[in-house]
Formats: structure tokens, C-alpha cells, sequence
């Protein structure tokens, strides 16, 4: 038996499109010989549509291409995901027509960090045995769920997890999603990854992140073998997706160079993705800047092959000052020095979006994870941007994606100078990361410990179970040597350093709500922690000064 697997591109709330998609790969299947042709989860509407689904009409109007695709299926066999909607009442199904006859499978709700199905859709029991040609029994499923029958047939709309891949098992055929689909926020990487198993063999495995198609025979004896799911090619699907998706594909984009890692690492991302003629790159120094940043961003438009037009901000900045002195009688150096230094962070916002409008473009945000985490960023200064494609990642994790980078363009795009050099869990910095907007001043983030806080604080490791492993010794063993290397190993340092990153987490959460959105590479990104949530973390915190008299 021959199956056609789509891994398809589904453009969220885009049915016509889609489904027109659909009924070309169901031609192409049908000129290929094959008997049954494949296709994803929500592969007529697109999974993550929010309340959207709540629209009656909508719903109507999704339904309504069941029919057409129905009737595609006189001579050959037909899966894919969509919903029934019937009177009010919503079903997330996968469907097997064949012959104008057709087979549903309900998905069961269930609650992920992207999408609470139970808000939308209801759970229904239908699951019918399908036996479809050389008397094969099928059933259909959703993710990687297992029935015991001959073939099991798992329809996915499974976002790009860094941390996590999805395991298939028994005898299956896994189509799944690529491309972008956005939830509020957040956007999500589909990550594709379609494939094929019998009798413990891998028949087909269709790569990463890229839309495909493949015939395979379910009685072929050669295997195939699994792919890569590399960070990079996720990250680079997301931002084409969303250029073309959102922002028509035609648009400059504007980054602003600093000569630092994050601004180095966007930059070659985007000029990666969309090539060097959609970047355009500007140094906004300040006295503050080393000359060593600014030759960083020199050489590296230089190797990427982008225009970095050079400029200082120190004319703006003191005329913003003379205003405000002027016209409003504030005298910024009687100003705690966070002021200026935020006058400085948004001259450069003010700059980057006007450089966007005379180009008639968009700005790119250079944030980082661990500054999204802990607000370390000025509002309407380094948050602007259409999008920030590194939010949802360390600077730890940064610095693979840099190398990574630098092997892809086979050249020292990302200066090596930028990336520490750790022998024996010591870092070594030629050039510390750093703001540069006073003197000799350095990022406050004690780097490789924090973001191992960020990156599971509140996520799989809670406060209290935290506190409870460093009292008994049970901390992950990648995080111990840190905790030696920063001084942490002193109950006082550690517990002083950790009120500091919780309270700046939680005096910051306001930040995130209006920062761009991110790209993401895990399914549960940074969520805002509450106030119920800090005084509860407060608990232990004093629970344990009292024990180590540390009041």
C-alpha cells in the first residue's frame, strides 16, 4: 500500500488557501498512485486560532470544507484534521473518507502550556476500526497516542519544543504541521518532522521545519533514518513565516548593531533567513562605547554583507536633557543615574523606529531570555521591534547558536571575542556583555547560574524544592559548580542572590506584557509570576534565613 504524507504548512485562519493546498497534493497523490494521502492536525483552519473559535459562524464556515474534501475521495483514501461543528458544539476530529464514506476520531482535550482545548472544544467517544485495502485495520489518533491495530494513522499540530522531541512508537504514520502559528504572544513553531514505522523500521522520515511531501510504500524493506531538529533551521522557518505571514515578505528590517552578542546573533539570523538585501544594520554609539563594540559591528556587517551605517546619539540625548530642564525644569544630573541611562536606551528606540519609517520597515528586538525574564531592558528603548527572535533563549544557549551560525556561513560571522571561553566551570570574557551606557559597567546577571533560574524557576523546579536541594545537596549536577564559582555556596550570598532575581523578576513582570512577540522553542515559555506566587516563594525564603540566622 502506497501513503501519501503531507507535512504541510497550515496558515492559520487561511481555509480557502489550505484547502486549496490540500486538493493539489490530493492530485499529485492520485497521479502517484498512492491509495491513502495524509495530511495534519487543524490542517484546514490552522490549531491555534484562540478565541476565534468561538465564533459560531466561523466554526460553520471551517466545517463546511469537509464536504469538498469528501468529495475528493471516489479513488482514493483521505485524512486530515479539522473540526465538527454541529449545533453549538465543537469537535477537534481527524477524518478518513473514502468513497464519499467517512470515519471520525474525536481529539481528547487536554491543557498545554500553548493551547487549553477544554475552553473550545468537547470530548466525544466515537473510535471506529477502519479497514480500508489488503484488508488493513486503521485508526486514527492525534499526537503520539497508540491503539493496537495494524496501522495507526497520528495527526499533530505539534509546536518545535528545544527540549523535547516527541517519541512514536508501534506501527505508525506521524503527520505533523510546519510553520508559524501564532497565540498571542507567543509564536509557535510548528516543527513538521512527518514519518513513517512498521515492524520496528523507520520507512520514512521527512525533515525539520520545511513543508514536504513523500510517497512512501508500507511494504518497502529500506530504511530511512531520523532527522536533525536543529535550533537554527527552527528559528529561521519562524522568521521567513512570520515576514511573509504578518509583514507581506517584503519589508526592510532594521537592527540595531552594538557589537555585543544578542545584536550579532539577530543580525546574522535575519540575514540568514532573508538574505542581505531585507537587513540593514546601525551603530548608536555613546561616549560609553568601547571602541571594540563598535569595530565587533563594523566587521561583522562587513562579513554578512549588510550596510551598518555608524552614528552617535550624544547630540539627541542632551538636547532631551536641555528640554527637560528647559521646558519642564527637571535637571537630569540631580536624576538617579537609571534616568539617563534610560534617556540614552530610548533615544536609540527613537532612532531605530525612525531609520523603520524612512525605509519603510520594521525594527528587529535584540532581547534576550534572561533580560526578558528580569525587565532588563528600558520600555519604548531596546524593547522596540516587530518581533524577537531570541526572547525564548539563554545567553548560555546563545552561544551554541553562535558557533552553529558561524558554521553555517563558513566565516566568523558572530566575532569569537563575544563568547566566553570556560575551562573547569570558570568563564573567561575578552569582552564581558554590557549595556555600555556609563562607564565600566557590566550586565548584573551571573550567567550560566541565572539562566539555569530562568530557564526552570517556576517551570519543572519550584522555590521551595530549589531551596530544599541546595540545603540537601541534591541540585542538578550542571548547576553545582556555578553556584561554587559565583559564591553561592554560602547561605547568605545564595539567598541574597536569589531574593534579588525573584524580585526583580516580579518588579519587572509589567515589562513582558508590552515587550514584541517572541518566537519560541519551548511549549511552556516565561510566564509572569504573580503576587500570590511571591509571597508564597517569600515563605520559604524566610523559612530559611531563620534557620541559617541569616535575619
Amino acid at each position: 500500500m502506497k501513503i501519501a504524507l503531507v507535512t504541510m504548512n497550515v496558515k492559520a485562519g487561511q481555509c480557502e488557501e489550505n484547502v486549496r493546498f490540500m486538493k493539489d497534493k490530493i492530485m499529485q497523490a492520485r497521479e502517484d498512485g498512492a491509495d491513502l494521502i495524509v495530511f495534519p492536525q487543524n490542517a484546514v483552519s490552522g490549531y491555534l486560532l484562540g478565541d476565534t473559535w468561538l465564533d459560531d459562524d466561523y466554526c460553520r464556515y471551517i466545517d463546511s470544507f469537509n464536504d469538498d474534501i469528501i468529495k475528493e475521495s471516489n479513488d482514493i483514501a483521505i485524512v486530515w484534521g479539522n473540526i465538527r461543528y454541529r449545533n453549538h458544539r465543537r469537535f477537534n476530529a481527524a477524518f478518513f473518507a473514502y468513497q464519499g464514506m467517512t470515519h471520525m476520531r474525536v481529539k481528547k482535550n487536554h491543557s498545554s502550556p500553548y493551547m487549553n482545548d477544554f475552553a473550545y472544544f468537547e470530548n466525544n467517544n466515537i473510535n471506529s476500526a477502519i479497514e480500508y485495502k489488503d484488508d488493513m485495520i486503521f485508526a486514527l489518533n492525534f499526537g503520539n497516542e497508540i491503539q493496537l491495530t495494524d496501522m495507526n494513522i497520528n495527526l499533530d499540530a505539534r509546536p518545535y519544543d528545544i527540549d523535547h522531541n516527541l517519541d512514536v512508537a508501534g506501527n505508525v504514520i506521524y503527520v505533523n504541521a510546519c510553520g508559524m502559528q501564532n497565540n498571542d504572544h507567543s509564536i509557535m513553531l510548528m516543527e513538521g518532522g512527518s514519518c513513517v514505522y512498521r515492524n520496528g523500521k523507520c520507512l520514512y522520515h521527512a525533515p525539520y521545519f520545511v513543508e514536504d511531501y513523500a510517497i512512501v510504500d508500507l511494504d518497502c524493506e529500506q530504511e530511512d533514518c531520523d532527522k536533525e531538529r536543529s535550533l537554527l533551521n527552527a528559528l529561521t522557518m519562524g522568521i521567513r513565516e512570520f515576514d511573509k505571514q504578518v509583514l507581506g515578505g517584503r519589508l526592510p528590517w532594521v537592527v540595531g548593531m552594538s557589537g555585543g552578542l544578542d545584536s550579532s546573533v539577530t543580525s546574522a539570523l535575519f540575514v540568514h533567513a532573508l538574505g542581505k538585501e531585507r537587513v540593514h544594520g546601525y551603530n548608536l554609539a555613546t561616549r560609553h562605547n568601547s571602541e571594540t563594540t563598535k569595530s565587533n559591528a563594523r566587521k561583522e556587517a562587513e562579513q554578512l554583507g549588510i550596510e551598518c551605517r555608524e552614528g552617535a546619539i550624544e547630540d539627541l540625548v542632551a538636547q532631551a536633557q536641555e528640554t527637560l530642564l528647559k521646558e519642564y525644569q527637571y535637571n537630569i544630573d540631580e536624576c538617579p543615574v537609571l534616568v539617563k541611562e534610560n534617556l540614552q536606551a530610548r533615544a536609540r528606540g527613537y532612532l531605530l523606529n525612525s531609520f523603520a519609517g524612512i525605509l519603510g520597515g520594521v525594527v528587529i528586538n535584540n532581547a534576550n531570555k534572561v533580560e526578558v525574564s528580569l525587565g532588563y531592558c528600558t520600555l519604548y528603548g531596546d524593547s522596540v521591534g516587530a518581533i524577537s527572535p531570541i526572547a525564548d533563549l539563554t545567553k548560555v544557549q546563545l552561544f551554541d547558536l553562535s558557533k552553529e551560525l558561524n558554521k553555517v556561513f563558513e566565516k566568523e560571522v558572530i566575532p569569537m571575542g563575544l563568547l566566553p571561553n570556560v575551562q573547569k566551570n570558570r568563564i573567561d570574557w575578552e569582552m564581558p556583555p554590557s549595556a555600555e551606557l556609563k562607564e565600566n559597567q557590566f550586565d548584573p546577571m551571573k550567567w550560566f547560574y541565572h539562566d539555569y533560574l530562568v530557564e526552570h524557576l517556576g517551570n519543572d523546579i519550584s522555590i521551595s524544592k530549589f531551596i530544599q536541594s541546595y540545603e540537601d545537596g541534591s541540585l542538578d549536577e550542571t548547576i553545582k559548580p556555578w553556584i561554587t564559582y559565583y559564591g553561592l555556596d554560602n547561605p547568605k550570598a545564595f539567598i541574597e542572590d536569589l531574593q534579588w532575581f525573584l524580585s526583580t523578576q516580579q518588579r519587572n513582570s509589567f515589562k513582558c506584557l508590552q515587550l514584541p512577540p517572541a518566537l519560541c522553542v519551548h511549549h511552556k515559555t516565561y510566564a509572569n509570576r504573580n503576587l500570590t506566587q511571591m509571597r508564597k516563594d517569600d515563605l520559604y525564603i524566610e523559612k530559611f534565613k531563620k534557620k541559617y540566622e541569616l535575619q
